[in-house]
Formats: C-alpha cells, structure tokens, sequence
C-alpha cells in the first residue's frame, strides 16, 4: 500500500461534497475536483486542507502536500501532470486559492450519479443543482472549457427514474417546467423575465438580467450566465448548451444540444456574444464575436479565416474511440454566411467567413457599421 493511502485513512470522508471549485485571487477557476471514482481521494485531501475557512494559503499547501506521499516526487519529475499538486507546490507567501464547496445531503451523490444508479430522490437533488447553476455541463478551468460528463449522466439518470407524467397547462412529460410553481416573490428575487409564450425547463440556470422572449424554450441542463442576457422570440438554447453573460442570442436562432455521449463537449458561447436572427451554432464563440444574421455552424463546415487566409481548425474532443470536430469562431471576429471554391474549382461549398478585423479596433467597427452587416 502507498504512503497517500495509508494517509488518506487518517482523513475523514467527505461523502456530502458533490464538487470543489478552485479560484485564483483573480476569481478565475483554476481546478474542479468532483467527488467521482479516481478524484475522490484528492476532494477529501483538498478538503482537509481547505478547512471551514475554505481559502488555502502556502503555508496550508505546505502541510497539505505532505498528505500525497510519494505523489509529490512524481509531480517534480513530471511537470504538467499533476496539475492539482502542482497548484500547491508554486503557491507562494501571501498568495490563496479560494475553495468553493458543493454540498448536499444525498451521500456520495456524484458518484450514484455517474454509476447510473441513483434513485429518483437523488437525480431529483441533481437537477435541482442544475437549476440553481451549482453544477455545469462544461466549466471553463484554466481557461480551457472542459466537459462534466457527470451531468449527462445526472440527466439521463434523472429520465431513467421517472415517467411521463400529466403537468399543469396539459403538458405530459418528465420535466416540468422552471416556473412552474414559482410566486412573485419568487419572480423578482431571480431576476429574469419570462415573456409571455416562454418555455424553460426544470434544470435549467437563468442567471439574473436575463430576458427570455416569446416563444423561446431552453432545455434541461442549459446554462444562461445573465448580466445582460437576451434570448429573442423563437429562439431554442437546446440541452446542456453554455450561454455567457451579456450575450444577445437573435430571433429564431438555435444553439445545438448534446445529452450522449456523456464526455462530448457542450456548445458554448461565451460573453459579450452577439448573434443575429434566424442562425443555427454550434461548437465554441468566442467572446466578444457578432454573428451575422442566417449563419449556419455545423460540425465539417469550414471556417475561413480572411486576415490568415487560412481556415480555422475545429477543436476536436475525443470519446473513447469517437473523436467529434467542434467548430470554432475566435474571439472578436465577424462571422457571415459564404462560400468557398472547391479543389477542383467546379463548384462551391458552404462556408462561415470570418471577416478580416477586430471587433475592438474602432475602425473596424466603423467599417463594418457602413457595410450594415453588424447585428443590433
């Protein structure tokens, strides 16, 4: 038996914690530890270390790192891959990570979650934190969006437990909606307005200053940040798609959904968005990015680059033996409809073109502005 497990039975279990959440002094996420099989054993050190303070400093890093043992070695060895113990390693005097905890009182729920084998209760304790934006489908760590598998598997446990059922206004189905039983007061406090004719599932968040038009529907596992937020008439945010803050998502547009396989990246935009009417995304946007109104993403379409003159390699993001090719706009460009020769020059092909210039150089703006392909 290794050193870290002979001290991991001096620890005291953490049954109760879902997720730690780790933040730089800058409020930027740094690592997500979720209470699953093969990162448990770390929660519960880092969770030790962390305290009812929930700040480490060096000098509890110091102490904490006596906890993994031989681990630490390995980590000096092989930089980059214990990126957790690394995180405590260069923390330096006068320097904390601020440790978010996630807790709920179903025990070991993350890990009855992702074996399948939650029962009702606990899938219903899950979606409630999805509602409540506690857990994500994709979080941002270290500047790099990375997938929560636990949350499809959350969802579909949650289907798997529970029936069709009669709902109120005539609706048969699994999921009732958000506001289903909300009051006024319940309304104001969240700080969203629902249009008349709006549709939000049970699980999904809707962050503060957000406004969700007529006929628009978000689905279950769907992330809205708010601060600004406009989902137009008609639009569809489908299932565990990520929407940043102040993003205005246009009429009739459509973001693409994943509920399997668990492990496949959710679409993301991220903030200060801007898409216009009638589009269909997919993949990543980056901040900042307008996308012209009638754009189509799709996984294959190429991206063409008019300041590189090159075209945008997609993210690819690996499932076991599936490999999927997530489209990419960077940040700050202008994405329009277009086309582009074929090899052989016979015909042309379907195409995002990403407009030569950058959204926050002013005479960009100007231009494009002239031009009247900026959406308002």
């Amino acid at each position: 038996m290794s050193q870290f497990e002979e001290n991991l039975k001096q620890l005291p279990k953490a049954e109760e914690v879902v997720l730690l959440r780790l933040f730089n002094e800058k409020d930027q996420l740094l690592s997500l530890i979720p209470n699953v099989a093969g990162k448990n054993a770390a929660l519960r050190v880092f969770n030790k270390i962390a305290g009812e303070r929930g700040l480490i400093d060096s000098d509890s890093a110091k102490e904490g790192l006596q906890w993994f043992g031989e681990y630490v070695s390995k980590a000096e060895a092989h930089p980059g891959r214990h990126k957790k113990l690394e995180l405590l390693m260069n923390l330096k005097p006068g320097q904390n990570f601020r440790v978010e905890k996630i807790t709920s009182d179903h025990k070991n729920l993350l890990q009855n979650i992702s074996d399948r084998k939650a029962s009702a209760e606990e899938t219903e304790a899950f979606i409630e934190m999805l509602d409540q934006g506690q857990v994500r489908a994709a979080e941002k760590v270290s500047d790099v969006w990375e997938p929560q598998t636990y949350t499809i598997d959350g969802v579909l446990n949650y289907f798997g437990t529970h029936p069709n059922v009669m709902m109120e206004n005539g609706y048969y189905d699994k999921i009732p909606l958000k506001t289903q039983n909300y009051t006024e007061e319940m309304f104001e406090k969240g700080g969203v307005r629902y249009a008349p004719g709006s549709m939000v599932r049970k699980g999904a968040f809707i962050g503060p200053q957000t406004v969700v038009m007529n006929l628009a529907f978000v689905n279950i596992g769907a992330h809205i940040a708010g601060k600004g937020c406009m989902i137009d008439g008609g639009a569809r945010v489908a299932s565990c798609a990520q929407i940043g803050e102040n993003v205005k998502f246009g009429a009739g547009s459509g973001i693409e959904g994943i509920l399997e396989p668990a492990g496949r990246l959710a679409s993301i935009v991220e903030d200060h968005v801007k898409i216009g009417a009638m589009c269909e995304v997919a993949g990543i946007i980056g901040e900042g990015s307008v996308i012209a109104s009638g754009v189509v993403m799709a996984s294959g379409k190429k991206i063409y680059d008019e300041d590189t003159g090159d075209l945008v390699s997609p993210m690819e993001c690996k499932v076991g033996d599936q490999t999927f090719l997530l489209p990419v706009i960077p940040p700050y460009r202008l994405a329009v409809g277009g086309s582009l020769p074929s090899d052989k020059g016979k015909h042309h092909t379907d195409a995002v073109i990403l407009k030569s210039g950058d959204l926050r150089d002013s005479v960009t703006m100007r231009h494009f502005a002239k031009q009247g392909i900026l959406y308002s």
